[in-house]
């Protein structure tokens, strides 16, 4: 992370009108408009798996599962949602793949470097509400199209990255902020994914929080703020980290944050702070 700090609170404040009005004039007024947010309400202290690479293993005791929406099936989903599982779809708002349906759509004009580690994948410019928060919200549509209750928007911490774009906090802001509306618009509860410098501008808008490696990178603190507010947050640690996963489990029911470990490849496997499920 940067060594400097944005002032991420003082920002969102003079950016709040903004987002609003940019939502409208992008042709989202109907869905900054709408009332209600179908997906069931998450406690602090709700219990979470995070798959993203298959085979999935959907038996598990928990009250939230965050997926990768190629691995599941609509029926799948419907039997979670029975159940009482809400189920976050997997989306990069940050960037595309060559891999991605939609990868025609982006103009080149949008699409910058690759990502760190990552060949077959290019940062995005986040600057450009007028061409991606259409395009998210298409990606958003399918997730809701297939069943799923919430969305989990990953790269959101892009403006931290060498993209090849002039990014900032405050591009960061209106475009994650937008798209909370946008996802709340069409009755998905959306995540803060890791960023947690922005926490202090984002909590108002977004209704949970996924994390990686928060007590690794020691910035759960900052992540704790979700349920200080009365919204849960889960994170995951990786098993191949040179970690104690007991005293992050220690942290974790300290501040409140639902911890799991995982392997890197986010598989079905995963350690509980209670047992292994």
């Amino acid at each position: 992370m940067k060594s400097a700090k944005p002032n991420v609170a003082a920002v969102f404040g003079s950016l709040t009108k903004q987002v609003l009005t940019g939502v409208c004039a992008l042709g989202f007024a109907a869905a900054v408009s709408s009332s209600q947010v179908s997906a069931s309400p998450l406690d602090v202290g709700d219990r979470w798996d995070w798959q993203l690479s298959g085979p999935v293993d959907l038996n598990r005791d928990v009250e939230m599962l965050a997926l990768n929406p190629d691995l599941v099936t609509p029926e799948q989903l419907q039997v979670l949602k029975t159940q009482g599982i809400m189920t976050a779809c997997y989306v990069s708002i940050g960037t595309v793949t060559v891999t991605s349906a939609d990868k025609a759509a982006f103009p080149i004009s949008v699409v910058g470097k690759n990502r760190d580690g990552h060949s077959g994948e290019q940062y995005l410019d986040i600057r450009r509400l007028d061409v991606l928060v259409p395009l998210m919200t298409k990606r958003f549509l399918a997730c809701k199209a297939k069943g799923f209750t919430a969305v989990e928007p990953d790269n959101m911490d892009v403006y931290e990255k060498d993209s090849g774009f002039a990014l900032s906090a405050k591009d960061a802001i209106q475009y994650a902020t937008t798209l909370a509306h946008v996802a709340h618009g069409l009755g998905l509860r959306i995540a803060q994914k890791n960023a947690p410098e922005l926490t202090g501008a984002l909590l108002p808008h977004f209704d949970f929080a996924i994390t990686d490696r928060c007590y690794q990178d020691g910035w759960c603190e900052q992540i704790a703020a979700y349920p200080r507010a009365d919204k849960p947050a889960f994170n995951a640690e990786y098993t191949d980290a040179d970690i104690d996963f007991g005293k992050a489990c220690a942290e974790g029911a300290r501040l409140n944050i639902n911890m799991i470990q995982k392997d890197p490849d986010l598989s079905a496997p995963v350690i509980t702070c209670q047992a292994e499920i």
